[in-house]
């Protein structure tokens, strides 16, 4: 188990410091690759988590991205409009509405991949292969381990310490 100390967490190599700096960059670097499109960065990801088949409803989406219910609702409805997503009304629970990509939606999507791609392999060019394979690994183990520690605390299962 790592421990840190103060020392750890204080200037340039604060864990919490350098995720919010390369949160931000990361929100430039790629909201800039949005620029010339009718598709914002927030409409292709919630496209990119419907076809990944990541969220299959609006509640889904809305936890996923972390933002509001009505956010959410203008979202799907914005998507709809450009015929990208469907509302599926077809399930067995009628209370149940699944979100599916549309063929255009589809294609709306396709249509970025391989510039997202490109923009991965420009961060990462000073990475060897192993080395942004690791990254993604440590960085899905890192979620993981956040996700079990706040459901932790939120069933009051965790230490109360500071």
């Amino acid at each position: 188990m790592a421990k840190l100390t103060t020392n750890d967490l204080t200037g340039e190599r604060s864990p919490s410091r350098l995720l919010r700096r390369i949160h931000r960059l990361l929100v430039t670097r790629v909201d800039s690759l949005f620029d010339d499109e009718h598709l914002t960065l927030v409409q292709w990801t919630a496209l990119k988590l419907i076809r990944d088949g990541t969220v299959t409803t609006a509640g889904e989406l809305s936890r996923s991205m972390g933002i509001a219910t009505g956010a959410t609702t203008r979202l799907i409805d914005s998507l709809e409009e450009l015929g990208y997503v469907k509302r599926d009304l077809s399930s067995s629970d009628r209370r149940v509405v699944r979100l599916v990509l549309t063929k255009s939606g589809e294609a709306k999507h396709a249509e970025r991949v391989p510039v997202m791609v490109a923009s991965w392999n420009e961060i990462l060019a000073d990475f060897k292969k192993q080395e942004a394979e690791e990254l993604i690994r440590l960085l899905a183990k890192l979620h993981d381990s956040m996700e079990r520690v706040i459901e932790t605390n939120s069933r009051g299962d965790g230490d109360d310490a500071d």
